[in-house]
């Protein structure tokens, strides 16, 4: 973690964003009071921490968003670079705090919240933004099955609230429930990736209340008006951690080294998957 940048008001959290955005759909959003509007607005209800990696292995998927650091991360492609800054962000804006929860609660909670952003930036994001389709995936993405679907079109133009929940719940089903049987390579990932979020919750089982407590105090003092002292303290707070590794400045390193070697032993088989699905006959 370096390159701190901490952001106190509002307005510097939505100035600071709306820099950030690289595609054109979604800058327009921001600034025309949107959809991407309406997230960043509640992104905003508490001061912010930006910050660059210093070993991407250990922090691409150290979920940092959770305990209130938003991971800047490049890529080539400006669309695919806005949507994994918009999963983020959702992710921080809408993630609830409970300390003392016990941990199949926490894990439910943090399950919850994962699929909340994920059918946003990675469903949603096209039927709010119809022209981001286009330039963001060369290649079919799970959503194409949803887009292409008159009856869910008819019901995001109808009654956009249950169409969300039904995006969700169709989400939650191949998470969960739906029969391995039936599914198609893209489904079965997504069940792999909800397993590999219960190993994600369970390398933080020692220290995931500390995070929860912490979290929770920083975001009512801040709601109570003290924003400017909150940041300060929270700030410090992930200093604190980040100097405890004296090789790479990663906050919490033994649980982000616990999670990378799953994670990106996940990612090569992923990889290797999709690679050879695709390859032309």
């Amino acid at each position: 973690m370096r390159n701190a940048i901490i952001l106190t008001s509002r307005e510097e959290i939505h100035r600071h964003v709306h820099g950030l955005w690289r595609s054109a759909p979604i800058r327009a959003s921001h600034a025309e009071r949107g959809f991407i509007h309406d997230i960043i607005e509640q992104f905003a209800n508490l001061p912010r921490l930006f910050c660059d990696t210093t070993d991407d292995r250990l922090e691409r998927a150290h979920f940092c968003s959770w305990w209130g650091v938003t991971m800047n991360r490049a890529y080539d492609n400006p669309a695919i670079e806005d949507l994994y800054r918009l999963h983020e962000m959702f992710h921080a804006a809408f993630m609830p705090y409970f300390p003392g929860i016990g941990f199949d609660a926490f894990h439910r909670k943090m399950e919850d919240n994962e699929l909340k952003a994920s059918v946003c930036s990675e469903i949603r994001v096209y039927f709010e933004l119809p022209h981001l389709r286009e330039i963001a995936f060369p290649h079919p993405i799970y959503a194409d099955r949803f887009l292409s679907d008159p009856a869910m079109q008819t019901l995001w133009r109808e009654n956009k609230p249950v169409a969300i929940e039904t995006l969700q719940e169709a989400r939650r089903d191949v998470m969960f429930s739906k029969p391995e049987h039936e599914m198609d390579l893209t489904e079965r990932w997504i069940r792999r990736f909800a397993l590999q979020n219960r190993q994600w919750s369970t390398c933080w089982y020692d220290r995931y209340g500390e995070i929860e407590q912490h979290m929770f105090a920083f975001q009512i003092r801040a709601l109570q008006g003290d924003r400017s002292g909150a940041i300060a303290e929270h700030a410090a707070w992930i200093e604190a951690q980040a100097a405890q590794d004296a090789d790479d400045h990663v906050p919490y390193r033994q649980e982000a080294a616990l999670f990378a070697n799953i994670y990106w032993s996940n990612r090569r088989r992923y990889e290797a998957e999709f690679a050879k699905a695709t390859k032309p006959d």
